[in-house]
C-alpha cells in the first residue's frame, strides 16, 4: 500500500475513533448532567452544581455561564451539555496532536496520534497499600468530572500550542493579529479557571527575563509586548475574585502551607507525587542536557514545578481550606509534561531504532557497546512500561466513571 492510501485509511480510523469515543463522552457527560443511575453509581461529578451555579448568576466561570444561557435562556437540556463537554475533550485531544507535531516535526504523524491519545487517558499509577484511592490524595491530568477544569484544559492546549510556535522566534515575528489571538487565547482560558495561569504566568515571565538579560536589554520592548496579554487576561481574575467572595460567603484567603492538601488524603504523600508523574521524572533524569538545548522542554517543567510549588506550600484559608484549589493547577501542568516527555521518548527510541535499521543487529549490538548505550536501553524499556502502567490505570480509571462510579 502506498503512502497515500495508508494516510487516507489512517484518516479513516481516526475519524471514526474521534466519533465513537466522542459518543462516549457524550454519554457519559449528559448522565453526569442529571446523576443518571448507572451500573456503578449515579454519576457523581461536580457538573450539576456548576448547571445550578450558571442557571442562578453570577457564576465565576465561564463554562457555568455557557450552561445558565443554554438551559435557562436557550431551552436546551442535559444533552446540549453533554455535547459541549465532549467536544472540548475532543478539541484538546487534536490540540495535543498538533503541540506533538511541532515538538516532533520529525515523528511520523499516526504515532504522534496515537501517543496524544494515550495522554488523554494517563492517570496516577494505582497502588492501593500507599494510598488507597484513584483520585483523592492523588494528582491526575485527566479529570472527567468538573467542566470547568475540562474548559479550562481547552483553551491552555491551544495556548500552549501557540506559545511553542512564538517562543522561539516572538523577537523577530509578533504581528498585532498575533498578539489579539494571544490575548483572545489566554482570556477565554482564564474565564474557565484561572489555575492555569498562575502557573503558566510566572514561567513565561522568567523564559521572558533570561531572554532579556541574555541579549543585555536590547529586546526589552519585545519580551514587554508579548508580556501584555498575560497582564490583559489577570484582569478576568479581578471579576472572578469579587464573584466568588462577595462578602455572602464565609472569609478566606491564601496562605502559606506545608503541603495541607497533599498530607489530608494520602497516608504517604511523597509517593503520592511520584505514583501521578513517575513517567515524566524519569524521562526528565534522562534527559536532563535537553533542559538547556530546548525552550519547549524548558518552558513545560518550568511551568510544572510552579505549579508544583504551589501546589505544596500555598493553600485557602478558611472554609476552602480542604477544598484543594490550587490542585487544580498543578494536575493541569502535568498534562503538558506528559506530552512532552512522550516526544522525548519517542525521539530516543525511534534514534535508536534507525541506527538499527541502518546498521543491522549484529552492527547495532557493537554500536551500543561503543557508545556504552545499555544505560540508554534501560531508562527507555523503564519509561515504556511506566507510560504503560499509567495508560492501564488511567484506561481502568476512565471506564469507573463511565460507567457511574465515584471519582473518587
Amino acid at each position: 500500500m502506498d503512502t497515500k492510501k495508508k494516510n487516507v485509511v489512517w484518516n479513516a480510523l481516526f475519524a471514526f475513533f474521534y466519533a465513537g469515543w466522542g459518543a462516549m463522552l457524550y454519554r457519559m457527560f449528559m448522565r453526569q448532567a442529571i446523576a443518571y443511575p448507572g451500573k456503578l453509581g449515579d454519576y457523581p461529578s461536580d457538573l450539576i452544581a456548576h448547571i445550578e451555579e450558571g442557571i442562578r448568576q453570577p457564576a465565576y466561570s465561564l463554562m457555568e455561564q455557557i450552561f445558565g444561557v443554554m438551559i435557562r435562556d436557550l431551552g436546551m437540556n442535559a444533552k446540549a451539555v453533554g455535547i459541549l463537554l465532549s467536544a472540548l475533550t475532543l478539541g484538546t485531544l487534536w490540540a495535543t496532536y498538533r503541540i506533538m507535531r511541532k515538538l516532533m516535526p520529525e515523528g511520523n504523524p499516526v504515532i504522534l496520534h496515537l501517543l496524544a491519545i494515550v495522554c488523554m487517558v494517563v492517570a496516577p499509577i494505582y497502588i492501593k497499600a500507599l494510598n488507597p484511592n484513584r483520585y483523592l490524595g492523588l494528582q491526575t491530568p485527566t479529570i472527567w468530572h468538573n467542566s470547568t477544569y475540562i474548559g479550562m484544559k481547552f483553551g491552555a492546549m491551544f495556548v500552549l500550542l501557540f506559545y511553542y510556535g512564538y517562543q522561539e522566534i516572538y523577537r523577530e515575528k509578533f504581528s498585532a493579529l498575533d498578539f489579539i489571538w494571544f490575548t483572545i487565547l489566554l482570556v477565554f482560558t482564564n474565564l474557565c479557571k484561572p489555575n492555569f495561569i498562575v502557573a503558566f504566568a510566572p514561567a513565561m515571565a522568567i523564559m521572558l527575563l533570561t531572554d532579556c538579560i541574555a541579549t543585555k536589554g536590547k529586546t526589552l520592548g519585545r519580551q514587554i509586548i508579548i508580556g501584555i496579554p498575560i497582564l490583559i487576561s489577570l484582569l478576568v481574575l479581578i471579576r472572578q475574585n469579587a464573584i466568588l467572595f462577595n462578602g455572602s460567603n464565609e472569609s478566606s484567603s491564601l496562605g502559606f502551607s506545608l503541603a495541607y492538601v497533599l498530607r489530608l488524603r494520602t497516608d504517604h504523600p511523597i509517593a503520592s507525587l511520584l505514583q501521578s508523574a513517575a513517567f515524566p521524572l524519569v524521562v526528565l533524569l534522562a534527559n536532563l542536557r535537553e533542559l538547556k538545548e530546548d525552550r519547549r522542554f524548558r518552558v513545560t517543567w518550568l511551568m510544572w514545578l510552579v505549579g508544583l510549588f504551589e501546589y505544596l506550600f500555598i493553600n485557602d484559608m478558611g472554609y476552602r481550606q480542604n477544598d484543594g484549589n490550587l490542585t487544580w493547577g498543578y494536575c493541569f501542568c502535568l498534562f503538558p509534561v506528559f506530552v512532552v516527555s512522550l516526544c522525548w521518548l519517542y525521539k530516543d527510541v525511534k534514534k535508536l531504532y534507525d541506527a538499527y535499521k541502518a546498521s543491522g543487529s549484529t552492527a547495532f549490538v557493537a554500536y551500543v557497546r561503543e557508545n556504552r548505550a545499555w544505560g540508554r536501553l534501560t531508562y527507555m524499556a523503564a519509561a515504556i512500561l511506566l507510560i504503560v502502567a499509567h495508560l492501564y490505570f488511567g484506561l481502568v480509571y476512565f471506564g469507573i466513571v463511565y460507567l457511574g462510579g465515584s471519582y473518587f
